[in-house]
């Protein structure tokens, strides 16, 4: 899958090209609206599953993965608050989750085609579980260096915070990138040659 499958117009996962999405995070300790675009998403190829099941009676895949690093890199524009601190920039974001433990909820429903049944998948959910973070926003106060290296140390000292107030929106946002990508292929290969039967 490095390579992506051209046939099937799979893209390349090393990197994942995402054009762009939006973060909006509107309670709590952190108030932060994000716009990123020329996302590109490196080490998704590296992850391994750590366990699998498969019901597919009812349509139902679940999936733990594990990633040794994945860096989330992209242009952004920032605006909001943490905690008491006001932060705003506009430049390159890097976040990088080191050993993330990724767990995939696939709910799908079968499409008869020409007839073959295939497994279109209408809901794909995903839960991050990091066992680090680490941020970095370039250009953060319109360049000032020490407001921006002190903001992005003090994101980093509270990285746990930041990333699970954000975490949710991540997920909701990235999830949709992976339902494409896997029904790329479920919509075209059918369900007795993604699952051959024992």
């Amino acid at each position: 899958m490095t390579k992506g499958i051209p046939a099937l117009s799979v893209p390349p996962l090393e990197p994942l090209l995402v054009s762009g999405m939006n973060i909006e995070t509107g309670a709590g300790p952190v108030v932060i609206s994000q716009v990123y675009h020329n996302i590109q998403l490196h080490g998704l190829t590296d992850s391994r599953l750590t366990s699998y099941k498969a019901d597919l009676k009812h349509y139902r895949l679940r999936t733990d993965s594990i990633t040794p690093k994945m860096d989330f890199i992209a242009d952004y524009v920032m605006k909001g608050r943490i905690l008491v601190l006001p932060i705003q920039g506009k430049g390159v974001a890097n976040i990088t989750m080191v050993n993330l433990v990724v767990k995939h909820d696939l709910i799908g429903e079968p499409v008869i085609k020409d007839g073959e049944t295939y497994m279109h998948i209408k809901d794909y959910k995903v839960k991050f579980i990091p066992e680090r973070v680490i941020l970095h926003f370039s250009n953060l106060f319109n360049g000032d260096k020490a407001l921006g290296d002190n903001m992005n140390k003090f994101l980093n000292q509270n990285s746990d915070l930041v990333f699970n107030e954000l975490k949710e929106s991540y997920e909701k946002s990235l999830s949709s990138v992976f339902q494409d990508v896997t029904n790329k292929i479920f919509d075209k290969v059918p369900m007795n040659k993604i699952f051959p039967e024992e």
